[in-house]
């Protein structure tokens, strides 16, 4: 999987000279082909490179902050603008939630309520060091082109993550000027809903609409880039009433059983793989939230029975649902699986 090589090259100018040479020699990169805006980089190599310019700058790594601080909207062409022309923030970051992916199909991004509360949310978890680093950058990339659109006085309810805090946490609240937790089920930024509804700096309603009718086309890609997403917020939203079949999936879509599962095949993906993960994203947030049982979850998630349901939830998450329930923040968890659905995460 890969990424684009805009944040390898954004990450690099954050760095002396000297260092980012140093580090890209220690991996066998070429800074030409890291840096090419056009390019991709394997999502393993950028990884490697957040972990070597943290060396860098130990104990006191702020390097992946200022990256994120100097992203721009024009960095991301018509994305950006048709996110800086948006009436609203809400509107900005509907339109960064169908299209993120493009930029990112590593992180697993979504966007929900809960109550007033907008939820940006990525679940994908990392094992490394640079990993987690890149995590808290996307995060708070993402801050700064919302603030890019709707005013640098912008500032979330809160921000949260999965891992421990790597190095010292003083640059990540600079950026962010919000509380930040560590050991969450998932990272996510919090959003109030009045900040959600208030107004874009340079919105234009006409120009937006425009923008929004053009952009896939300008972009060159169609709703198959994102069918796979499409399909798992279908899957989620009927869980309750046990796991959809494919065909009834391709009806809610509009589409063939069989074009679906070509669709899903190009891109790497079977049916059954995206049943799962449906059932892994629900299934970790409810059992989070800890509004309903244990037995509630796993009736919510599809399973007949409660022991299928704790084998696949250790195999999800590595703990019993239990232990992942006591260990989880009591803070407020993101919106069930109806809430997506409802918010229509990739057709808004």
């Amino acid at each position: 999987m890969e990424v684009s090589s805009l944040f390898s090259a954004k990450a690099l100018a954050q760095v002396d000279g000297d260092l980012a040479e140093r580090a890209l020699g220690q991996l066998g990169l070429d800074r030409e082909v890291i840096t090419t805006p056009a390019n991709r980089v394997p999502v393993e190599q950028h990884h490697a490179l957040f972990e070597a310019l943290a060396q860098t700058e130990q104990p006191d790594i702020s390097f992946h902050m200022r990256t994120s601080g100097s992203m721009r909207l024009e960095d991301f062409g018509l994305l950006g603008l048709t996110m800086r022309s948006a009436p609203t923030l809400r509107r900005s970051i509907e339109r960064l939630d169908r299209y993120a992916r493009l930029f990112n199909p590593y992180s697993v991004f979504a966007f929900a309520e809960h109550g007033t509360d907008g939820w940006w949310t990525n679940t994908r978890t990392v094992a490394t060091e640079g990993g987690r680093l890149s995590n808290e950058a996307a995060l708070g990339t993402l801050l700064t082109l919302w603030r890019d659109a709707n005013g640098s006085d912008l500032t979330p309810a809160r921000v949260q993550f999965m891992h421990q805090p790597v190095g010292s946490i003083e640059p990540l609240r600079a950026h962010f000027r919000c509380p930040i937790t560590y050991g969450a089920p998932f990272d996510a930024i919090v959003l109030r809903g009045e900040d959600l509804d208030r107004q874009n700096r340079v919105g234009d309603q006409h120009i937006w609409d425009f923008l929004r009718a053009n952009l896939e086309q300008s972009l060159g890609v169609t709703e198959e880039d994102g069918v796979d997403r499409e399909v798992v917020i279908c899957v989620a939203n009927a869980l309750s009433d046990g796991v959809p079949r494919l065909q009834d999936v391709a009806r809610d879509l509009g589409i063939g059983s069989r074009t679906l599962q070509r669709r899903l095949a190009e891109r790497g993906h079977s049916y059954q793989s995206l049943v799962d993960e449906a059932r892994r994203e629900v299934a970790l947030r409810l059992v989070a939230e800890g509004r309903q049982s244990l037995v509630e979850v796993a009736f919510l998630t599809g399973f007949a029975e409660q022991s299928s349901f704790t084998r696949a939830f250790k195999r999800w998450s590595g703990k019993t649902p239990r232990a992942f329930r006591e260990e989880a923040p009591r803070a407020p968890a993101i919106a069930s699986a109806q809430a997506l659905h409802r918010n229509g995460t990739l057709r808004a």
